[in-house]
């Protein structure tokens, strides 16, 4: 098989260059953030503003603790996630030989 046809390869390694370029962006994010006033910065092709805001958040560490208690005020909330995982061994799983549950993803 080969693998490069895998669409859980190719997921793995979307989001490992999706890591890089975030760590990349939040490096020269803070780089702005720290050195530059608000205003608008001028590159080659682009304009970068940098502008600061202030706003309300609500504070529930506030609440009195029969309202934090109390379930009323609770819902419950189904999450699904995809997770990778690195495998040890080179080896192919034996279900790579059988017929896949998931079809095969068509690249655009």
């Amino acid at each position: 098989m080969d693998m490069s046809l895998s669409p859980v390869d190719e997921l793995a390694r979307l989001r490992r260059k999706i890591a890089e370029l975030r760590a990349r962006e939040a490096a020269l994010e803070a780089g702005f953030i720290s050195s530059c006033a608000s205003g608008r910065y001028h590159g080659l092709t682009c304009d970068l503003v940098v502008s600061h805001t202030a706003y309300q958040v609500f504070d529930i560490s506030k609440l009195p603790p029969d309202t934090l208690g109390d379930d009323l005020y609770y819902a419950t909330k189904q999450v699904t996630s995809i997770r990778i995982e690195e495998r040890e061994d080179d080896a192919l799983p034996a279900a790579l030989n059988a017929p896949q549950i998931m079809p095969l993803l068509s690249r655009p």
